[in-house]
């Protein structure tokens, strides 16, 4: 049975630190069309059926494009790719937002999911000494990796891998519709950018109304670390957390009542979670 109960500790703890993060926006370079093949295998039509239902991209193979000169990263195993749509794509992320509202991922589904097998690590630039397990860039396009480690009976690469997903997916509602109407203010003058974060205590953190470190790197990520750790605790423990603060507490209330005001209720997608994994 797997539990899903930790909301103080980071997803993942390793040697190097991993986290869901975001690269800069960049354009999606334009590539003309191009007649392709009738899919002919198990994989391809489950990528063609995600197509047609949500008008999303699923791109597996290699291209160095997607990730920066700077990263390096492992291409994602093709006898991989099938079991991640069936049991994590479709049951841990889009059925999570679609039994709650039937059409909202045919409306905010990104128009491309890149699969990369590894994590992406950096080694120089910006953001040195970190790995990346998941990407948003602009609404358009989510990178997912981690694949190659896919294995159901393994909660802390589960836990991983839905985080991220609902991590990233809260980037694209961001970049859609705009962060709440004064978040960006509650912590104002606090942040601490993509490189300091990490010197910050967890309580320190909280003092300053984030309810992780990572999320002190920027506004985007304050938002998007919010919706990754309600869909991941328990709500007694969500509430106990913002209630600790007026800053978290403000914060706690316009995410929550972003989703909601679309139709989705974040306590009820962690619940809908749990009954999948136990």
């Amino acid at each position: 049975m797997l539990s899903i109960r930790n909301f103080i500790s980071p997803l993942i703890l390793t040697i190097v630190m991993v986290f869901a993060g975001c690269t800069k926006e960049e354009a999606i370079p334009f590539e003309p069309h191009v007649e392709q093949q009738a899919a002919n295998n198990p994989t391809d039509l489950t990528i063609q059926d995600i197509l047609n239902s949500y008008q999303t991209k699923i791109i597996y193979k290699w291209d160095r494009r997607y990730i920066s000169a700077d990263a390096s990263a492992t291409p994602a195993q093709f006898e991989l790719i099938k079991p991640y749509i069936d049991n994590v794509l479709r049951k841990l992320f889009i059925a999570a937002y679609d039994r709650q509202k039937s059409d909202f991922m045919v409306k905010h589904m990104p128009i491309e999911m890149i699969f990369i097998g590894s994590s992406i690590n950096y080694d120089a630039g910006d953001e040195r000494n970190f790995s990346a397990s998941g990407m948003a860039q602009s609404f358009s396009r989510i990178l997912i990796t981690g694949i190659n480690s896919y294995n159901l009976t393994n909660s802390s690469w589960l836990r991983g891998q839905y985080a991220t997903l609902h991590h990233e997916f809260a980037h694209v509602l961001d970049k859609i519709y705009g962060r709440p109407t004064g978040f960006d203010d509650v912590s104002k003058g606090k942040y601490a950018g993509s490189t300091s974060f990490a010197v910050f205590t967890q309580a320190e953190a909280r003092s300053r109304g984030f309810s992780k470190n990572y999320g002190m790197t920027s506004e985007g990520e304050d938002f998007a670390t919010w919706v990754d750790g309600i869909v991941t605790t328990p709500k007694a423990e969500v509430l106990t957390i913002a209630e600790s603060n007026d800053l978290l507490n403000r914060k706690y209330k316009m995410v929550y009542n972003f989703y909601l005001e679309k139709g989705i209720d974040l306590h009820v997608l962690y619940d809908y979670l749990q009954t999948i994994l136990n």
